[in-house]
């Protein structure tokens, strides 16, 4: 299972989310924005309605779960990739950039989905160059199999090869920016590719089987080509979501969700945040101990 840690819980944000979790990857989401970040899970609900309507879901669920974290640095401390979705402000993500530096992972890669900064300025700040690349999903995401990749000049082929294997397993196809201009897809573009999206469903007599679906590993063999594949079933640990190292042994109340160890769990009902699988308060939390 791959990690991933979306930063920004917009409508691109939110599509992202869904279709990394669709796949089998967990997903941590994080948004400064509460309100937004609180309704994570109704507007993820909506868009599966949408989807199963229009005959594009073949399952009730996504396949990874999907954490709502109000903190930052607790949303990518574990993440293998970052997908950065915020507003298209440079300072803003300048900011946001280094304070994704200190908090993740030395080999995480980072990713923005900005439309039209130029990708170098948005990660001038960030140490490791070699790992950030410019990767912009097109709207609505799921239908949609193109993906914009734009290197920094930095950017280490070993890096765009990891990004391509993950997306080439989800059906996409990563293109490079042609000049300056973001392509932008018109709405007979978009109902041109969910055509062809449903097509490719109905043609598919295994797409529906995800739990047994291969998710590609991190590890590259030499030469940069891809290792060993991994299932979701063989990758389920019950380790905390927060920290990460101690295994979960507490109970949130009053939605009982085992989502984190004592001490976090502790931790997120002493700073009055909210649970991260259903985003409900916090009233108490009860300590479990295991045989």
């Amino acid at each position: 299972m791959v990690k991933i840690a979306i930063i920004g819980a917009g409508l691109l944000g939110i599509k992202i989310a869904g279709e990394m979790a669709y796949y089998g990857h967990r997903v941590k989401i994080h948004d400064v924005n509460i309100g937004a970040l609180n309704s994570v899970y109704g507007r993820m609900e909506n868009d599966k309605e949408e989807l199963r309507n229009e005959g594009l879901l073949l399952t009730n669920n996504y396949v990874g779960p999907v954490l709502c974290m109000s903190r930052l640095e607790e949303t990518v401390n574990d993440a293998d990739f970052i997908f950065e979705c915020v507003i298209e402000d440079l300072g803003i993500k300048n900011e946001l950039m280094e304070r994704i530096t200190y908090s993740c992972k030395p080999e995480a890669i980072i990713c923005t989905n900005s439309l039209r900064l130029k990708v170098d300025d948005v990660f001038c700040k960030v140490q490791g160059k070699e790992r950030c690349i410019g990767l912009r999903f097109l709207y609505p995401v799921f239908t949609i199999p193109e993906v914009e990749l734009t290197p920094c000049q930095h950017t280490s082929q070993r890096n765009v090869t990891k990004v391509r294997e993950m997306l080439e397993k989800m059906g996409k196809v990563l293109f490079f920016r042609s000049g300056t201009q973001p392509l932008i897809l018109s709405e007979q573009q978009r109902e041109e590719r969910k055509k062809a999206c449903l097509e490719r469903i109905l043609n598919s007599s295994g797409m529906g089987c995800l739990y047994e679906k291969t998710i590609p590993s991190l590890t590259l063999e030499p030469g940069g080509h891809g290792g060993s594949v991994v299932t979701v079933k063989e990758t389920k640990k019950e380790e905390c979501a927060i920290c990460m190292e101690r295994s979960r042994n507490s109970v949130i109340c009053p939605c009982h969700h085992l989502v984190a160890c004592y001490e976090c769990t502790k931790m997120l009902l002493n700073r009055k945040d909210a649970c991260p699988i259903c985003r409900k308060d916090i009233t108490e939390i009860i300590r479990v101990y295991h045989s």
